[in-house]
């Protein structure tokens, strides 16, 4: 197969991402390289998990902002692209009316995608194929809006689930519904992860990322690296973690509730460390599509 130049964007329930590959068939085997990378902070899930619904302020900037990546997928040549959306349009009472306004506003068609599709995204990058024997490993992907939970054993899959848990649900705790899911978490870890004596998280999503970065870990972060980082960050304003460790606003205000996940996770999971590949929704929409194109070649 020839080298492809593919696009993905991802509409989160916080950021809105696109990203550009290039795809370059080396020796028979494809190698991804990222060459563009834009994330948006819009919130969506502001509007959701607080109304039910996306309002028509959201709705505007989502359509002009998917206008204005458009523009920048058409100057690139691009030879293919996808849209998904995940629990901020899945979850919202007028997601057949939202997808419907941003395509007639911009010719882009939506594909929301459920909880299932979501996780393969993340297990098509094949980090699994770095994986030990004698280890567990439960993916771990924490969103605005919700939580995905994979759990993998010698390189199998054994489970996987999506829990309402998100870094914005966790701003905005005034219902208590999220005590539900936590103990529905807390069980479904127990029921699948009790037998391994040996768990790592793998984390994936721009907080866990931008931690790792923080932090100069390299791809493996200590949970005791975890709780001193969160109670640093506890002591600081926003904007006093925007100016040390030059973040922006958005992501200085849902790192600690990130945080928060995850060693809630790590805690019921017994797990010690988190792995950080750098690995998300729009990484495995990139790969899939090259997937199908490649199948496609070389049907009869």
């Amino acid at each position: 197969m020839n080298n492809k130049r593919l696009a993905a964007i991802d509409i989160g329930s916080n950021s809105v991402r696109l990203l550009i590959t290039d795809v370059i068939d080396y020796k028979g085997s494809p190698f991804f390289k990222k060459d563009i990378f834009i994330r948006i902070p819009l919130k969506l899930g502001e509007d959701t998990f607080t109304n039910g619904c996306i309002g028509d302020v959201k709705l505007d900037k989502l359509s002009t902002l998917l206008n204005s990546f458009k523009g920048i997928i058409s100057i690139n040549d691009i030879d293919d692209w996808q849209v998904c959306a995940t629990s901020a349009i899945r979850e919202a009472s007028n997601a057949t009316e939202v997808v419907d306004s941003v395509f007639s506003k911009t010719g882009i068609e939506i594909d929301v995608i459920n909880t299932v599709e979501e996780a393969r995204f993340i297990i098509i990058n094949s980090v699994e194929q770095n994986m030990d024997d004698d280890r567990a490993y439960l993916f771990t992907d924490v969103g605005g809006g919700s939580t995905d939970l994979i759990l993998f054993y010698r390189k199998k899959e054994i489970a996987a689930e999506s829990f309402h848990i998100g870094t914005l649900r966790l701003l905005d705790v005034s219902d208590g519904k999220e005590q539900g899911e936590w103990l529905r978490m807390k069980n479904w870890i127990y029921r699948y992860c009790r037998e391994f004596t040996k768990i790592s998280l793998i984390g994936s999503g721009g907080n866990i990322n931008k931690i790792d970065s923080l932090l100069r870990r390299c791809g493996r972060i200590r949970r005791e690296e975890l709780v001193s980082f969160a109670r640093t960050l506890k002591g600081m304003t926003i904007e006093e973690r925007v100016i040390k460790y030059n973040m922006n606003t958005n992501r200085a205000n849902v790192i600690l509730p990130a945080i928060s996940i995850y060693l809630k996770i790590m805690k019921m999971a017994r797990a010690l460390t988190v792995e950080t590949p750098i690995i998300g929704v729009s990484d495995g929409i990139i790969k899939d599509l090259y997937r199908r194109k490649a199948e496609k070649l070389f049907e009869f």
